[in-house]
């Protein structure tokens, strides 16, 4: 099976012919900012041993990764909570990980294309 990819830019095309370059630049700088606070209180749930904190920490992040083609994280953020559903919590060290590195590798990504897309100024 194919790893989905970092980044699949169709999405935000898509999102640009939903509702203009300022709702494709709000649309990435609510998921930079949410999948960030996910993934911290993911990781703090993972520390506190809380396997359904971590399933409720991760499961937004497979919508919200999708509505901006961030293809892998959302298919991490699938596993990750399959894996805080059926335990033991020392089996999500290596999947959080693994989430957490896709959206280091994704942001920078995001943060480019954002650029590509201008808000119109008052």
């Amino acid at each position: 099976m194919c790893e989905p990819p970092n980044l699949d830019p169709e999405a935000l095309q898509r999102l640009q012919r939903l509702g203009g370059d300022a709702f494709v630049c709000k649309m990435i700088d609510l998921f930079l900012d949410y999948a960030g606070k996910r993934l911290a209180e993911a990781r703090a749930a993972h520390t506190a041993r809380d396997l359904p904190g971590v399933a409720v920490a991760v499961h937004p992040l497979k919508s919200s990764a999708g509505n901006v083609g961030a293809g892998r994280i959302q298919a991490l953020a699938a596993r990750l909570e399959a894996l805080a559903e059926e335990g033991p919590v020392e089996a999500l060290a290596a999947a959080l990980n693994e989430l957490e590195q896709a959206f280091a590798a994704v942001k920078p990504e995001l943060e480019e294309k954002r650029q590509g897309f201008v808000p119109p100024t008052k």
